[in-house]
């Protein structure tokens, strides 16, 4: 790998989010019966989002202390995985609620581009790198009103 090309990751993260955009499209049919808790705690479970979910949010938590490190190379690894992280818990979309969906898919959306980004950082005061905190920073707002969404159908 040269200097300034993308993490072998990132690439194969964006071309699995183009992937898993069409399977989401055609998979909008869940197969989930009882009620809308009961639907979303079966999709839960099926795909151990919570575990995924906190995947992510111990990617973006590895980013920042890399960066309060100054480890530029932690910090471009790390973010490689939050890629691929996020791109693994994208592939669990839609879930049986709209609502739901939407605030994990612009997550999902924010954790993958934002790793993708930073992973590619040459420097600790690139403006990718900033760019990219900011995208992870509105990823995590998105997926904490997830998470409240979640723990109302009771999943925790």
């Amino acid at each position: 790998m040269r200097l300034g090309e993308p993490h072998p990751g990132v690439k194969a993260s964006a071309v699995l989010m183009a992937l898993l955009a069409s399977v989401v499209v055609a998979g909008c049919g869940t197969g989930y019966s009882g009620t809308k808790a009961n639907q979303v705690a079966q999709w839960a479970s099926q795909y151990s989002v919570v575990s995924n979910d906190q995947l992510v949010v111990d990617d973006a938590s590895a980013i920042k202390a890399s960066v309060r490190a100054g480890k530029l190379k932690d910090v471009t690894s790390n973010c490689a995985g939050l890629a691929v992280d996020a791109g693994t818990a994208y592939g669990n979309l839609p879930t049986p609620e709209v609502t739901l969906t939407d605030e994990l898919n612009t997550a999902y959306e924010d954790f993958a581009a934002a790793g993708g980004q930073c992973a590619a950082a040459t420097s600790l005061g690139s403006g990718k790198l900033t760019a990219a905190l900011r995208t992870i920073a509105a990823g995590l707002v998105s997926l904490k009103a997830a998470t409240r969404l979640l723990a109302a159908e009771g999943v925790h």
